[in-house]
C-alpha cells in the first residue's frame, strides 16, 4: 500500500471546515444523518477489523487500557465540550473573538488519535485501512465542521477560521504518521497496548454519536436508515465484498 493514501486523511475536515465558513445553519440538518452513518461506521470498523486485530491474543491488560482510553476520552470532552459529536449549539461562556484554546487543542489531540490505527493498517497491509481510512475522513467532516461553526459563532476573525481549520485538518495526517514511526522502531506488542487504548476512544465516539446526537435519543426513521447503512457499508468493506 502507497503512503500517498494517506494524504486523503485531511480532506474530511477540509471538507468540514469550508462548509461552515460558507454557512452553518443551510449544512446543520443534513449532517446530523451523516453523523449517525459515521458514528454506526467507526463503531462497525472497531468491531470487525480493530479489536480482532489487537485481540489476537487474550491479554487482560490491552482490555484495561480499553477503559483507559475510554474514559480518556471522556477526560477529552471536559474541554472540547462534545464538539467531535457535531455538538454545534454556540457555547455561551466562550468570549467573542477569544479563541478557546482548550477546545481547539483537545478537538487536535482527538483527531491525532483517530489517525493512529491508520497508520498502523498501512505498515501492516491490513485489508481494512481502506474502510478505516474511509471511516476517519467521514467523521471529520461533522467534527470539523461543528469546531468551525463554534468558534465562528463567537465571531472569530475568518482568516483565524481558515488557519484553525488546515491545522485541525492535519493532526490525524500526523497521528498516522507518528503511527507509522512507532510500529517501524518500536516492539509491535507494545505498539498492540497502544491501539487498544486508541480503541477504547473509538467506542467511546462512536457510541457517544449514536446516542447522543438526537433529541431525547429518539431514533428517527433517518437516523434508524443511517445508522444501518454505515454498518451494512463497513461491513462489506471490511470482508472484502
Amino acid at each position: 500500500m502507497s503512503n500517498f493514501w494517506l494524504l486523503l486523511l485531511p480532506l474530511g475536515p477540509l471538507l468540514g471546515t469550508w462548509l461552515a465558513i460558507k454557512s452553518t445553519k443551510r449544512y446543520e440538518s443534513q449532517l446530523k444523518w451523516f453523523l449517525s452513518f459515521a458514528g454506526s461506521y467507526l463503531l462497525a470498523i472497531t468491531l470487525l477489523a480493530l479489536i480482532p486485530e489487537v485481540f489476537q491474543v487474550f491479554d487482560p491488560y490491552k482490555g484495561l487500557l480499553v477503559l483507559g482510553g475510554f474514559f480518556f476520552q471522556v477526560f477529552l470532552e471536559k474541554y472540547s465540550e462534545g464538539i467531535e459529536h457535531g455538538h454545534i449549539h454556540v457555547h455561551h461562556h466562550l468570549k467573542n473573538r477569544v479563541i478557546p484554546f482548550g477546545v481547539v487543542a483537545s478537538m487536535s489531540l482527538h483527531s491525532f488519535t483517530e489517525g493512529i490505527p491508520v497508520g498502523s493498517f498501512l505498515m501492516n497491509e491490513n485489508q481494512s485501512f481502506y474502510s478505516l481510512l474511509i471511516g476517519i475522513i467521514i467523521h471529520e467532516i461533522p467534527a470539523a465542521f461543528a469546531l468551525i461553526s463554534i468558534l465562528k459563532g463567537i465571531h472569530i476573525k475568518q482568516s483565524a477560521l481558515v488557519y484553525i481549520g488546515v491545522l485541525y485538518s492535519c493532526m490525524a495526517l500526523f497521528g498516522s504518521s507518528i503511527s507509522i514511526f512507532l510500529e517501524a522502531n518500536i516492539d509491535i506488542e507494545v505498539f498492540d497496548y497502544f491501539m487498544a487504548f486508541v480503541i477504547g476512544t473509538f467506542l467511546h465516539i462512536s457510541t457517544t454519536i449514536l446516542f447522543e446526537s438526537s433529541e431525547q435519543h429518539h431514533f428517527t426513521k433517518q437516523k434508524i436508515f443511517a445508522v444501518i447503512l454505515g454498518i451494512g457499508v463497513a461491513t462489506l468493506i471490511s470482508i472484502g465484498l
